[in-house]
């Protein structure tokens, strides 16, 4: 009986996890639709020239390359002989599975997982939380600087926009020496120790070592901060290229500061794939507060989801058997 009962409320946790998720989607979508006015946004669409399609397109591209750079470089730091291509077989395969997944960290999840079969497992999921570790960090500074680059009336329109941002800042250093240092993360640890089996343990402690390894890597990690930066000013930049070619108005810093909380929310809020739903009613919301239309934010937010198409790069290595192979520990020189 406490057996059928366990089941029972398992697939109870399931399903309210599910149509969270779906609300997570739908409800920001309806909310957003309920604002624009058809024949407006009809009008908008046909001002819409066809060169944004290219920056649209072709753009995201970039930034997806140079997160998979970043990644080698933090591996090759125990991995000398893992070489890059691979590293961009394994992350673009895994941006292409993201398209499906739940959560905003899939994609990091699934390129660990694969690469992991032919690597070093601690090293591979050390390496992917040191890096999930610098894109928050990454935003985080960006944020701020967007936000002191940013004209004083929009920080006087938007004063709750610092806080949150200072906060993630608080909590992003907390989180940066819980990661290197073995006495703040001790009481956890012997918690942890408790609920977990000696195999889970034993896998956990090596992921952990390899983390601070990364204590005396300054090398590697200054330049995975820089490539994370750049990168992000890439995003931005893209964006303010596509709202320019909708709107007609060009805007950098104020997207530097907005862009920032939306991937920091997504990031804390893993509910759907991708962040689908929540990064756009969080677009809706936000770059209102910029001065874009609701008309011109729908258009933003239905061009974002051609720039998806990027991700369908990472189907060819798929497409072609290549990331199965990768079990075979044959593809690393």
């Amino acid at each position: 009986m406490n057996s059928t009962e366990s089941r029972s409320s398992s697939r109870g946790r399931v399903w309210a996890l599910r149509v969270l998720r779906g609300l997570g989607i739908i409800t920001p979508f309806v909310w957003i639709f309920y604002q624009i006015e058809l024949e407006s946004l009809r009008r908008a669409f046909a001002a819409v020239p066809l060169w944004v399609l290219l920056p649209t397109l072709v753009l995201p591209v970039v930034p997806m390359a140079l997160q998979g750079i970043r990644w080698w470089i933090l591996l090759r730091t125990s991995l000398p002989s893992l070489s890059i291509g691979k590293t961009l077989e394994c992350h673009f395969a895994a941006s292409y599975y993201g398209l499906v997944l739940p959560g905003a960290s899939a994609q990091e999840v699934v390129r660990a997982f694969i690469l992991s079969r032919q690597v070093e497992y601690a090293v591979v999921w050390g390496s992917t939380w040191v890096s999930k570790i610098l894109g928050l960090v990454g935003w985080i500074f960006v944020g701020l600087v967007g936000w002191g680059m940013t004209d004083p009336s929009f920080g006087s329109q938007n004063k709750d926009m610092a806080p949150i941002l200072w906060v993630s800042a608080l909590f992003m250093v907390l989180l940066l020496a819980a990661s290197f240092s073995k006495t703040l993360t001790r009481p956890l640890r012997e918690v942890v120790e408790r609920f977990l089996s000696p195999r889970l343990l034993e896998k956990a402690a090596s992921v952990r070592d390899a983390i601070y390894l990364y204590r005396t890597e300054y090398r590697a990690l200054i330049s995975a901060m820089l490539l994370t930066v750049i990168l992000q000013l890439i995003l931005i930049f893209g964006t303010s290229i596509v709202i320019y070619g909708i709107s007609g108005v060009f805007y950098f810093w104020p997207f530097a500061l907005v862009l920032a909380l939306i991937e920091i929310t997504v990031v804390i809020l893993p509910l759907t794939p991708g962040g689908i739903g929540i990064r756009e009613g969080l677009m809706a919301w936000l770059f209102e507060s910029v001065g874009i239309g609701i008309e011109e934010v729908g258009i933003y937010i239905a061009l974002s989801f051609l720039g998806n198409f990027a991700r369908l790069v990472g189907g060819i290595p798929v497409a072609m058997g290549r990331v199965g192979r990768s079990a075979d520990r044959d593809g690393m020189d």
